[in-house]
């Protein structure tokens, strides 16, 4: 029979306590490495452990960044209105702003000019075009400016919205057939990040997640009722359902 001495035990369970703490220094070594290679932002491919691996979104980034955007309609001396492509493109202005504009809409109508009587037809049909889209007075603010030396001055309507901009690709310089060690080329997803640029329906969600929308609880509360009443929550089924469900069955 084998004597187990205390000071066996000590040595035992120190040298348990050191074999876990380097198991656990090596885990956080390889999740920091992890970490690290998944936030680089270099051109240069990271190395963690044997691997090569590369981040297109900071080797090429898409910059996104709040701005005025702006849509200028020109009035000349003796117009009246809106033409009809200009009104078709007004209100996908407007559309576009609803969908992804900060604030306000902002009109800027030229002052003291030769053709401040014109801007102020125009002006007053805009704000018609404006009011068929769903744009009430509250959500628009009037801004008079005055130009100079423009005798056909544009009416200005902008809003602060978000824009993309994707990266610049350059042409593909050096032939990777031959590229044994399966690296990242210098022109990697470039051109993917500069498509979701150009593509992107509202940059802002480059930048952060929209709200969630409110759930449809029509049917739930309906069974909630019923729950609370002690009626049956089961879902009634037609004769013809319950003749499919069988035959359904007996196969």
């Amino acid at each position: 029979m084998t004597i187990v001495q205390p000071s066996m035990l000590l040595s035992k369970r120190s040298f348990m306590n050191k074999k876990s703490m380097m198991i656990k220094i090596t885990v956080g070594c390889i999740l920091a490495a992890g970490l690290a290679g998944c936030e680089a932002h270099s051109d240069q491919p990271v190395k963690v452990g044997k691997m090569l691996i590369t981040n297109p979104r900071g080797n090429h980034p898409i910059r996104v960044s709040k701005q005025m955007i702006k849509m200028h309609i020109p009035v000349r001396r003796g117009d009246y209105g809106l033409n009809a492509e200009k009104k078709m493109e007004l209100g996908n202005f407007v559309d576009q702003y609803r969908r992804e504009g900060e604030g306000r809409l902002i009109l800027s109508a030229p002052a003291g000019q030769p053709n401040e009587v014109a801007a102020f037809n125009v002006l007053n049909d805009v704000r018609d075009s404006m009011k068929s889209h769903g744009i009430v007075r509250q959500m628009v603010k009037l801004s008079p400016y005055s130009p100079k030396g423009d005798p056909e001055a544009p009416i200005v309507v902008s809003y602060l919205g978000y824009k993309a901009e994707g990266p610049k690709c350059g042409p593909l310089t050096r032939d990777i057939g031959g590229e044994r060690r399966n690296l990242s080329y210098e022109q990697h997803s470039c051109a993917t990040q500069a498509n979701i640029a150009a593509m992107v329906a509202n940059p802002k969600d480059l930048v952060e997640a929209r709200d969630e929308s409110p759930r449809s609880g029509e049917r739930r509360d309906q069974l909630w009722d019923k729950y609370v009443k002690g009626d049956s929550t089961e879902t009634k089924k037609s004769s013809d359902q319950k003749k499919t469900l069988s035959s359904s069955v007996g196969n």
